[in-house]
């Protein structure tokens, strides 16, 4: 029964090891690997931290239930050491270890084999804290808050962009342009975007790098709201979003773009979205990842074909990246 449950043991520590150490690859560069082997970020994040925490509970147990074979290597004495030349205590033979042509003396080879084995039970001592630890640190990729005006929503937000500067340009004189493949080219001022119907929702942002911001109440227009005074010819199936000063942007298929939950973004639970976070206006697409949330939004192009974004070009992201 015994030799069976540290068989049972071995066999899920080395499945949770290899789960975890795939998964954290995932993880760490998931513009590239994300596409080859499908998921959604959360997904791997989750499969990673489960994975790690059970490599770190089957090797306690593990050790647990060899305490007696670890308490040889680190307490027994090898036989050149003990009164009288008594023999050397036998040692575990969880690990068989070929003795190699020099070692002619038998205390030397017990000593040996005591190294060896002590070696390998601290590599997966380390290797169970390691990935506890790493389970810990993608755990606490997360910011929580209660979406209540008492708490700053963007305390926990890390403010990334590929500008050195937000644009110097004030929400009143923001302006912002829906053309391309559409019937009745559309240009909003502030007065006219004011006068739109607005929408709100609460939703959570995940970033590509691990980490997430949760309960954001935003609050804007519905994208679909513009594309609908737009009208987008037959031949229009994308839709590509351009920041200020046209160094960024990013695209969405046409669905994805008049999704109900899919808006334009000026406010951050009941205040003005700060410049830093893309205000006067952000895309907040909540089904995918941070980056394709364009910040600083003053143009909308329809357009037939599927532009590539900045990080889709720069770092060979994919085009989709669905929560």
């Amino acid at each position: 029964m015994m030799k069976t449950l540290r068989r049972v043991l071995v066999a899920l520590i080395t499945a949770s090891f290899l789960v975890t150490g795939v998964s954290g690859l995932v993880l760490a560069f998931p513009g590239r690997l994300l596409p080859l082997l499908g998921a959604s970020l959360l997904t791997w994040r989750s499969i990673h931290e489960w994975s790690a925490l059970a490599f770190a509970v089957t090797v306690a147990a593990h050790l647990v239930l060899n305490r007696h074979r670890i308490a040889q290597l680190f307490f027994t004495r090898e036989a050149s050491g003990r009164p009288g030349g008594a023999a050397a205590p036998s040692m575990p033979r969880s690990v068989v270890v070929e003795k190699p042509e020099e070692m002619a003396d038998e205390a030397a080879y017990v000593q040996y084999r005591q190294r060896l084995n002590r070696r390998r039970f601290l590599l997966v001592a380390g290797g169970a804290l390691a990935a506890l630890i790493a389970a810990v640190f993608f755990g606490r990729g997360r910011s929580h808050h209660s979406g209540s005006q008492t708490v700053d929503p963007l305390a926990g937000f890390p403010v990334l962009n590929i500008e050195s500067d937000p644009p110097a340009v004030s929400a009143a004189d923001w302006q912002l342009t829906v053309d391309g493949l559409v019937t009745t080219p559309v240009q909003l001022d502030h007065a006219a975007w004011l006068a739109l119907p607005r929408t709100a929702e609460m939703r959570d942002f995940h970033c590509v790098e691990g980490w997430s911001v949760d309960k954001l109440g935003w609050s804007g227009v519905a994208v679909a709201e513009l594309l609908r005074r737009a009208a987008p010819q037959a031949q229009g199936q994308f839709v590509t979003f351009h920041a200020y000063g046209d160094s960024y942007s990013d695209s969405l298929t046409l669905a994805e773009a008049q999704a109900p939950d899919t808006l334009l973004a000026d406010a951050v639970d009941g205040r003005p979205l700060p410049a830093a976070h893309g205000g006067p206006l952000r895309l907040v697409i909540p089904t995918q990842l941070g980056y394709k949330n364009v910040k600083w939004v003053v143009r909308l192009e329809v357009t037939a074909n599927r532009a590539k974004g900045y990080w889709e070009t720069n770092g060979d992201y994919p085009s989709e990246a669905r929560v």
